[in-house]
């Protein structure tokens, strides 16, 4: 099984763009047992390690010194610099690695298909299918929010989205479904998925039921759809909601979190990145001035990098280098989502009971008082005000400014200052979507994204 699990893996690696441009045959090998559907999500380089980073080039928690932005590739400085008119070889990269773990979960789901479910193999068969549909619903949903507009439900329905591969089939035609159509699918996966996945966590490069119902949240949250975001989060935290007492972790360290910490439901990181590497970028001057001196988070997070700026250090991925973030899901998010998802629904003290339960975790021992809001506005304004301090350098800013920017009340404009020259990057301008791959459009025909 090993030689054949070898041989999938090669062809997904060096298969993708074909699969992606339809131009050629799957005859190479078929996986055909349950265990070799599993092999193939069990390739953890790929499945849990090769998401895009381009956002955070673009986001504004950190900025670069002239000299670090003139060091970059040019495209990573385009990315950084929000340019227009100019293709980015970072998203070629990043596109591919998004639709080969596409592929490889369509594959692990065609082959549980062929395998008639008995007795004897049912508890294997639906937890299989379940991590299928879990990490297709993943890749498409950070397709969706780099390679589409923002999610905008009057507008979904119309809007281009991006290509729905729902078989192994690589000469399947390649079209742009309506956002809507793309977001139903990552909704179907991912309600399926919570039907079939245990309750159990054998290991976090593998999803749980929890982590389904997390990731579910996830994306109702950015579609704005705040009741099946709370339902979901509450769900994902009734099966697990373990919280790290700050307390307990050394903030001296170099690298403050360990991989698969207690937090932790399912495990993922983005792709290295020269624009968000530790030291190099800096974090913004504003956000880490925001933080509370009792708040453990400003020293967890963040370390002096020289000239009076700080970098960061916290990454749930256990890496002391920013360039590779953390972009699994968390506990900490979820209560999170609940806390805005009832402040939306105007339930303010569930609200500040979500918050608070977070925060006294995330406080110097016998320095918390907990947090206090007239109403669901205040409650709301505060919520978000902490969701961008609990998760920098997680990779979920540019996500959070694209559906904020929906809301004049939290709308705002990005700033970069290279040269003397003052570029920004207002509310729903069309370069919160980066360019699908050039190559892709050219052999598929697909409509390109303007910017």
């Amino acid at each position: 099984m090993k030689i054949k699990y070898l041989v999938v893996v090669l062809m997904l690696c060096c298969g993708c763009k074909k699969y992606l441009d339809g131009k050629t045959d799957k005859s190479l090998v078929q996986p055909a047992t349950l265990a070799d559907a599993q092999a193939l999500l069990d390739n953890y380089t790929q499945m849990n390690t090769f998401y895009p980073s381009i956002a955070a080039e673009s986001e504004d928690d950190h900025f670069l010194l002239p000299a670090s932005l003139l060091s970059l590739p040019t495209t990573l400085q385009d990315n950084y610099t929000w340019a227009t008119g100019a293709f980015f070889s970072t998203s070629d990269v990043s596109w591919k690695f998004l639709y080969n773990n596409i592929l490889a979960a369509n594959m692990a789901l065609e082959t549980v298909g062929k395998n008639a479910r008995t007795p004897q193999n049912a508890a294997d068969y639906d937890y299989i299918r379940g991590q299928a549909l879990f990490f297709r619903a993943f890749a498409l949903f950070y397709a969706a929010e780099y390679f589409a507009a923002p999610y905008d439900s009057a507008a979904a329905a119309t809007t281009p989205g991006i290509p729905l591969r729902l078989t192994s089939d690589v000469n399947e035609p390649v079209t742009r479904p309506s956002l809507k159509e793309c977001y139903d699918r990552i909704y179907t996966d991912l309600q399926e998925a919570c039907t079939l996945l245990p309750d159990t966590r054998d290991h976090l490069s593998r999803p749980n039921r929890a982590a389904a119902w997390a990731l579910l949240a996830r994306v109702a949250l950015t579609m704005a759809d705040y009741a099946t975001a709370l339902d979901a989060a509450n769900k994902s935290l009734a099966g697990y909601n373990t919280l790290e007492d700050y307390n307990t972790v050394d903030s001296f360290a170099a690298t403050p979190f360990k991989s698969l910490g207690p937090e932790v439901t399912f495990h993922a990181e983005a792709l290295q990145n020269r624009a968000i590497f530790s030291p190099t970028a800096k974090t913004d001057t504003v956000l880490y001035a925001s933080y509370d001196d009792n708040d453990l988070r400003k020293h967890l997070y963040f370390y002096a990098s020289g000239g009076g700026y700080h970098s960061f250090k916290g990454s749930y991925a256990g890496s002391n280098y920013y360039d590779v973030p953390f972009i699994g899901l968390a506990t900490d998010e979820q209560y999170l989502i609940a806390a805005e998802c009832y402040a939306r629904l105007g339930q303010t003290a569930k609200a500040l009971e979500m918050l608070n339960t977070l925060l006294v975790n995330r406080w110097q021992a016998g320095k918390f008082h907990p947090f206090t809001a007239g109403n669901a506005e205040d409650a709301l304004r505060l919520v978000l005000e902490h969701r961008r301090k609990e998760l920098a350098g997680r990779g979920m800013r540019w996500l959070d400014l694209r559906r904020l920017n929906l809301d004049k009340r939290f709308a705002v404009t990005l700033t970069r200052v290279v040269n003397a020259a003052v570029i920004t990057l207002p509310p729903g301008d069309p370069r919160y979507t980066f360019y699908i791959p050039d190559i892709v459009v050219k052999t598929s025909g697909l409509s390109q994204n303007q910017r």
